[in-house]
């Protein structure tokens, strides 16, 4: 067996046949034709150096398995070290005008909805369009509940117009405004009013109401 001596080595990609020298080093001892690779490895800048002419791509070749695990670890690190990108979440599209925001759940006597001039008398089951006036007489009462759960109750001469509503019901996310006119309305909340209070509104002639607990009732004397 011949001497042992130490030779200090670079590594080769595997896809480098041409002698040129790869980033990672390795210390072994050359004993005869056979190599004996040392437990440590070695970064080295592969620009600027010689790579001494006793060390073959084929002689380092042992060394290429552990070189190239290294720096798959190394890449894995800092894939995981960085945080993945958040997106915005889009705004709750606004409903536009006639678009159906609730059903009529009962009806009696003297009611009507639609837009100025365009009222018609509407049966159970009917939808609720945004933007439009629904009115009940001395008589009349109606039942409305809208898609988030919000059940209104209109009282006798009474007139309401859903100036706005918006709800995604995946998200449960949105906005109410409700202009009272006239009369007297109860509301039982859904899941507008639960989740953002501050965006359900009740507008009469002489104030705003906000939520007030998940059923209360608003009154409003007619605009002189």
């Amino acid at each position: 067996m011949g001497a042992s001596k130490r030779i200090m080595g670079m590594g080769w990609a595997a896809t480098r046949g041409s002698g040129t020298a790869g980033p990672f080093g390795a210390g072994f001892h050359s004993i005869g034709p056979r190599l004996r690779l040392r437990t440590r490895l070695r970064y080295h800048c592969p620009f600027g150096f010689f790579c001494p002419p006793e060390m073959t791509p084929m002689r380092l070749f042992p060394v290429l398995p552990l070189a190239t695990g290294l720096l798959a670890a190394t890449s894995l690190c800092f894939a995981q070290a960085t945080p993945p990108a958040t997106t915005a979440q889009p705004p709750v599209p606004a409903a536009t005008d006639g678009a159906r925001v609730g059903t009529f759940k009962q009806i009696e006597g003297d009611t009507r909805t639609g837009r100025p001039g365009a009222q018609r008398v509407p049966a159970p089951g009917d939808g609720v369009n945004v933007n439009e006036r629904i009115s009940t007489g001395k008589d009349g009462a109606a039942t409305i509940t809208l898609k988030d759960g919000t059940v209104l109750t209109m009282g006798p001469n009474t007139a309401i117009d859903l100036s706005r509503f918006q709800f995604d019901s995946t998200t449960q996310q949105g906005n109410f405004v409700l202009d009272l006119l006239r009369g007297s309305v109860r509301v039982v909340t859904g899941l507008l009013a639960r989740i953002n209070p501050e965006l359900f509104k009740v507008n009469t002639p002489t104030s705003v109401v906000g939520v007030r607990g998940t059923d209360f009732i608003v009154e409003a004397q007619a605009a002189q």
